[in-house]
C-alpha cells in the first residue's frame, strides 16, 4: 500500500508505474487508482499535469539512488559499492518477477514530446556518473580513467537491467558485478596484478 499525503503517494505510485509499463503507458486512472486519491490532487500538486508529475517522479527517483550510493560507498571500497547496487538490483528484479526496471530508463525513453522528463532523466545519470567518477578517483584511479569507467559503470548496470528483466534472468547483472569490479581493480595505479588478472579475464 502506498502510503503519506496525496503529494508523496502519486509520486511514489508514478515511481512505480515507470517502473513496470513506462511513462506513456502510465495513465492518469491507474496513477489514480495505484494512490488513492482523487483527480483534483494531481493538478493541485502536480499543476502541469501527468507530465509534471513524472518529471518531480523521475527526479526523486533519481535521488533515491544517489542516497543509497553514498551509503555503498560510505561502507567500503568502489568495487563493493558498486556490488551491493548490482545486489540491490538482483534482489529488486526477483522480488518483482522482473517486473519493475529502472524509473530513469524509463524516463529516458519518454521521448522528445516530453523534454522536461528526459532533461530529468540525464540529469539523474549525471549525477549518478559523478558519484562514481568521485569513488573512483579517491581509491587512486587516475581522473581520465576515472570519467571512462564511471561511464562505462552506469551504461552497463542500466543494460543489465533491461537484459535481466527481458530474459527473466539476473545472469546478465552477475556478469555485469564481475567485470565491472575487476575493472575497476585494475584501473588503480598501484594494482599492476589486477590488470594483469582483467586482461586474461577478457
Amino acid at each position: 500500500m502506498v502510503v503519506g499525503g496525496p503529494r508523496n503517494r502519486l509520486i511514489t505510485s508514478a515511481i512505480e508505474l515507470m517502473c513496470e509499463r513506462g511513462v506513456h503507458a502510465t495513465g492518469l486512472a491507474e496513477l489514480l487508482e495505484r494512490s488513492g486519491t482523487a483527480r483534483r490532487s494531481i493538478y493541485q500538486h502536480f499543476p502541469g499535469g501527468k507530465s509534471e508529475l513524472m518529471e518531480q517522479a523521475t527526479r526523486a527517483a533519481g535521488q533515491h539512488i544517489v542516497r543509497q550510493l553514498e551509503g555503498f560507498f560510505a561502507r567500503g571500497t568502489p568495487e563493493s559499492g558498486v556490488e551491493a547496487l548490482i545486489d540491490d538490483w538482483i534482489a529488486s528484479l526477483r522480488s518483482t518477477g522482473y517486473a519493475r526496471g529502472c524509473p530513469i530508463l524509463a524516463a529516458a525513453q519518454a521521448g522528445p514530446d516530453e523534454p522536461a522528463i528526459q532533461a530529468a532523466a540525464a540529469e539523474a545519470f549525471t549525477v549518478w556518473n559523478n558519484q562514481f567518477f568521485e569513488a573512483f578517483v579517491a581509491s587512486g584511479t587516475p581522473r581520465e580513467a576515472a570519467a571512462v569507467i564511471a561511464d562505462i559503470t552506469v551504461s552497463t548496470v542500466e543494460g543489465a537491467i533491461v537484459h535481466s528483466r527481458a530474459l527473466r534472468s539476473t545472469t546478465p547483472l552477475a556478469n555485469a558485478r564481475t567485470m565491472l569490479v575487476r575493472l575497476i581493480a585494475a584501473s588503480r595505479i598501484d594494482q599492476p596484478e589486477a590488470v594483469a588478472e582483467v586482461d586474461r579475464a577478457m
